[in-house]
């Protein structure tokens, strides 16, 4: 199967820095996937003959996802690897990065499960937005962030969220870390809320404003939802968080950043990594970070 992106999904990407793409993955390989993160899950009686069983478990309450999923279904999953290399996300990531080289799954680079048991009675926004790329001088984006879905998540039913428009901000001519963003962002009416001071840990009411401006920059909050084979490809630089799951069913995707080979030691010195000394233990600590805030 060949796949090519459209003008107007060319045009939608760089206007809002996330896309979403119904059906993308094939269904044998989503299937393979699923199994792969079913197994330890079933292991621990959370899914037995093909039904979920919560009470296995202590109920989480927000912002607790209720596993610690790295450890629980673990990373080491080649199925998972194959889903994220199949060759019509890898046209539509080619498409993106406009033929960039970017890198690919490795033993120090895995796609991630995300998985979110029911933590919330009531859906919020949340409070924790943050980017898992710095800006750079150069103004370009580090790459592309894939969001797909093992199973069917809802609205309200944690799947990620992201503010569209987010990758225009910010791009100021010099490196910014991600934890510069709320002292910077702070002073726009959009992100007073959002990005204020003293976040309440267990999120915000539904926020009124879903949509506004910063300057000339169009900003709406997207929730990433979908059923298995669709995805979300996201610019680095999109703002984004974790959300509660307010639904009666686990939420379970996975997600792996295509980062551009050729913008690796601009994207070291953005994040004051040394990477001749350290550049292992700083990439590991990092990337824990954002595994946990996705």
């Amino acid at each position: 199967m060949t796949f090519t992106l459209t003008r107007e999904q060319h045009d939608e990407f760089r206007r809002d820095g996330i896309l979403r793409l119904d059906g993308l993955l094939s269904a044998e390989g989503v299937r393979r996937a699923r199994e792969a993160v079913l197994r330890p899950l079933e292991r621990m009686g959370l899914w037995k003959a093909g039904r979920w069983h919560l009470d296995a478990v202590p109920e989480p309450r927000w912002p607790e996802t209720g596993l610690k999923t790295s450890q629980v279904i673990g990373n080491r999953h080649p199925e998972l690897a194959a889903l994220v290399e199949e060759p019509t996300l890898s046209a539509a990531v080619d498409a993106l990065l406009e033929g960039r080289p970017y890198e690919r799954p490795g033993p120090n680079r895995r796609p991630q499960a995300l998985f979110t048991l029911p933590n919330a009675r009531t859906w919020t926004v949340p409070s924790h937005w943050h980017s898992d790329s710095p800006r750079l001088a150069s103004g370009q984006s580090a790459g592309v962030q894939l969001f797909a879905f093992l199973d069917r998540v809802d609205a309200g039913g944690g799947g990620t969220l992201a503010i569209a428009g987010s990758h225009h901000l910010l791009n100021h001519g010099r490196s910014i870390r991600p934890s510069e963003f709320g002292k910077l962002l702070r002073t726009e009416p959009f992100f007073a809320e959002l990005l204020g001071a003293g976040d309440n840990p267990q999120g915000r009411p539904d926020l009124p404003h879903r949509t506004g401006d910063v300057g000339n920059v169009r900003l709406r909050l997207v929730e990433m939802t979908g059923i298995p084979g669709d995805v979300w490809l996201m610019d680095l630089r999109v703002l984004h968080a974790a959300a509660p799951n307010a639904s009666d069913r686990p939420r379970m995707m996975l997600t792996f950043r295509y980062e551009r080979s050729d913008l690796l030691r601009e994207v070291a010195d953005a994040w004051g990594w040394n990477r001749d000394a350290r550049p292992t233990h700083s990439r590991t600590r990092e990337d824990r970070r954002r595994r946990r805030t996705n």
